[in-house]
């Protein structure tokens, strides 16, 4: 086992925090995850178009009453790869 284990994009501690609350929830908008991340807008839109990119997130817009949400979720895809970087991490942590 050695760090090549360790996807180090998704290290990063501000994707990681952001793919650690999507993995808890089946979905969140822009206001859940700057709470749960304690990002600033222009990080968390940074980090959700990057993963986005990725094809970890699916990125969505929903109409609730009059205003619309940005809505967020893991695709399969991003679920997996973050199960794996779990995985990985208590495997050289030795659990």
């Amino acid at each position: 086992m050695t760090f090549r284990d360790i996807d180090a994009h998704l290290i990063a501690p501000k994707r990681f925090v952001t793919l650690a609350h999507l993995h808890q929830v089946e979905q969140a908008d822009y206001p859940a995850l700057q709470e749960a991340t304690a990002l600033s807008t222009p990080d968390l839109s940074k980090i959700i178009r990057d993963l986005e990119e990725r094809g970890l997130v699916l990125v969505t817009k929903e109409r609730r009453t009059r205003y619309g949400a940005t809505v967020v979720r893991l695709t399969p895809e991003g679920q997996e790869a973050f199960k794996k970087l779990l995985n990985a991490l208590n495997r050289i942590a030795g659990q």
